[in-house]
């Protein structure tokens, strides 16, 4: 298993795709992934690992990668700390370049599906860029998590906290509208 310094280094040259394809195993050490997550909310625990199968047919390269890893990260409701597994699956067709195109082709990509390359196709910055982009937005310790009292702060999902639970004025004409429908 090879051992890259950058996610952005991983990068194959088109003429070394023969007939019979080319496939690897990369393992992204933490500190690289967190430092290319570029995030502080999130602690990445274990080395990242990225399998790829590329496979030729004429001028157009086939990429599959899979990337599996896990990181760490906190409740937006409750605080408490959340890992998180990454599983990306990835398919991709890479075209030759226009000569009219820019030189950073990766944002040339319109689609997840549809890449271009020139001498060399940048498989790492389409894996960093897809493996970001399927990270949820928000993260929660459980889909039925209670989050914290806001009067005291007591995590609800641990322990019942004393505070009158009140209900804001603005929204009272819905809990009574709940409360009636609930009757019925």
């Amino acid at each position: 298993m090879l051992t890259m310094h950058r996610i952005e280094d991983i990068r194959i040259a088109a003429d070394s795709i023969g007939e019979a394809g080319l496939e690897k195993d990369i393992s992204i050490a933490p500190e690289i992934f967190a430092a290319a997550l570029d995030n502080a909310e999130f602690t990445v625990k274990e080395s990242l690992h990225i399998h790829y199968i590329i496979t030729r047919a004429g001028e157009t390269i086939h990429a599959k990668v899979h990337v599996e890893g896990r990181m760490e990260t906190i409740c937006a409701t409750c605080l408490a700390p959340v890992a998180y597994p990454i599983k990306v699956d990835l398919d991709t067709d890479y075209l030759p370049a226009a000569p009219d195109m820019p030189d950073d082709l990766e944002a040339e990509r319109q689609s997840p599906s549809l890449g271009y390359y020139r001498k060399d196709i940048p498989l790492g910055a389409y894996v960093l860029s897809e493996t970001v982009l399927s990270l949820p937005i928000r993260y929660v310790c459980s889909p039925d998590c209670k989050g914290l009292c806001p009067q005291c702060g007591t995590n609800l999902n641990e322990k019942k906290c004393g505070c009158e639970q009140t209900v804001d004025p603005r929204l009272e004409k819905l809990a009574f509208i709940k409360k009636k429908l609930r009757r019925e």
